[in-house]
């Protein structure tokens, strides 16, 4: 259910998106955009601490985070490489859709670049390592429990090519043994932003560029 959920938001995106010059409808797509998004993470919420697993850590643990998002860099930067030898793909597919989302309406567009590295890790972490990973396999499993998470996390991805549905994978297992190893949800909530966030960055300065 959660899986299919946090497919939702971004449809009020692309209705918005139909007609640019309507602020009106922007702003209330806006609004409902944000709402589901809350209510997502409310609701994940409820059920990640009903089945968790662990003990909550207090603190983040900034050695996890750095080592975490350098290994995502420099998976997806091998992944990239191997997509673009063998498929003649620059990007992803899913990037490229969100490429596609971004510079038709200011207001959506801001809206939509803010949550990609708060609201949507949250929810995200909250579902694909939180629910996930504590529903499935005992504590201790931590290689299936990352595995699992990492083929779910890809099929909420568009993938073209195997090279980007295993990019996409790897960086859902590397998220969660950020999450299983601090026992925190914290730390991978924090990894999966500052990636979103350099990302969206990039692809807003492409876009400002061309």
């Amino acid at each position: 259910m959660f899986f299919l959920l946090v497919q939702v938001p971004p449809v009020a995106v692309v209705i918005a998106n139909r007609d640019p010059t309507n602020q009106r409808l922007a702003i209330s797509l806006a609004v409902v955009f944000v709402v589901m998004f809350f209510v997502i993470i409310a609701g994940a919420r409820r059920v990640y601490r009903h089945y968790n697993q662990l003990p909550v850590a207090k603190g983040v643990d900034w050695r996890l985070v750095v080592g975490g998002y350098f290994t995502l860099i420099i998976g997806m930067m091998i992944f990239g490489w191997l997509n673009q030898w063998l498929f003649h793909q620059a990007g992803t597919a899913n990037n490229e859709i969100i490429r596609q989302l971004l510079n038709h309406n200011l207001i959506i567009t801001v809206v939509f670049v803010i949550s990609s590295f708060t609201l949507t890790p949250i929810a995200e972490e909250l579902i694909f390592r939180g629910i996930l990973t504590n529903l499935f396999f005992n504590r201790t499993a931590l290689w299936s429990k990352m595995i699992l998470s990492g083929l779910v996390f890809s099929a909420a991805h568009t993938s073209t090519t195997i090279i980007s549905f295993l990019l996409y994978c790897f960086m859902g297992m590397v998220l969660t043994y950020v999450y299983r190893q601090s026992g925190n949800l914290k730390n991978s909530i924090l990894v999966h932003g500052i990636n979103n966030l350099v990302a969206m960055l990039m692809m807003v300065m492409s876009l400002a560029g061309s």
